[in-house]
């Protein structure tokens, strides 16, 4: 690799992209240290930094096809790698409130009722009852519900995070919602049930 030691970035890539192997090894030789300690100012874990490294070359490799010498490389690359960390970091930000909300289904449960939004005054429902119709639905199923009705997220973010169209969460919903209240109807009084879980269905309608 020693002929290559003297090129610049911007030309090793596009010899990488022209099918010379080595010229990419000379920029991993070059950058990886460097792309370390940046991603290490945004991840504390070790592993999630190293991980976001690897990633970020492995993205570079990727687009080695539209790359053109105009931009720099170095600039380029971290941007690449700023976008991954920043990436994980939400990753990171949306398991720690995950955790947080299990904590407190956790907290209620102990009380033996989850408490649905939705509602004016919201619906308490036995926890039992609640696992019993959860368990008839299929896992993207429960999903769109739990979403739904305990994270409080919009059908858009749903249809994103499913990569499906925003209409069918829609229908993932509504056929969920059937197949729960043939269960829980036998705890609850169905016509509270089917107003509030209708109301919240309708206000997702347009989500």
């Amino acid at each position: 690799m020693s002929d290559l030691t003297g090129i610049s970035d911007e030309r090793l890539f596009i010899r990488y992209a022209e099918g010379e192997g080595a010229a990419f090894r000379v920029l991993m030789e070059r950058h990886a240290a460097g792309l370390l300690r940046y991603c290490r100012g945004y991840l504390s874990d070790e592993q999630d930094a190293e991980d976001a490294v690897q990633e970020a070359f492995i993205r570079a490799i990727r687009s080695s096809g539209t790359y053109r010498a105009t931009h720099r490389f170095s600039t380029w690359l971290f941007t690449i790698a700023r976008n991954i960390c920043l990436d994980r970091l939400k990753v990171q930000r949306r398991r720690a409130e995950l955790h947080e909300e299990r904590q407190h289904r956790i907290a209620e449960a102990t009380t033996g009722q989850v408490e649905i939004p939705g509602g004016a005054e919201g619906l308490q429902i036995p926890l039992d009852a609640l696992q019993a119709a959860l368990s008839r639905l299929s896992p993207l199923e429960a999903e769109t519900v739990r979403l739904t009705f305990f994270e409080e997220w919009s059908t858009r973010q749903i249809a994103r995070l499913q990569e499906c169209a925003a209409s069918t969460v829609r229908v993932r919903r509504h056929h969920a919602l059937e197949k729960m209240r043939s269960v829980l109807a036998r705890e609850l009084d169905e016509g509270s049930l089917g107003d509030t879980m209708n109301d919240r269905e309708g206000r997702e309608h347009h989500g």
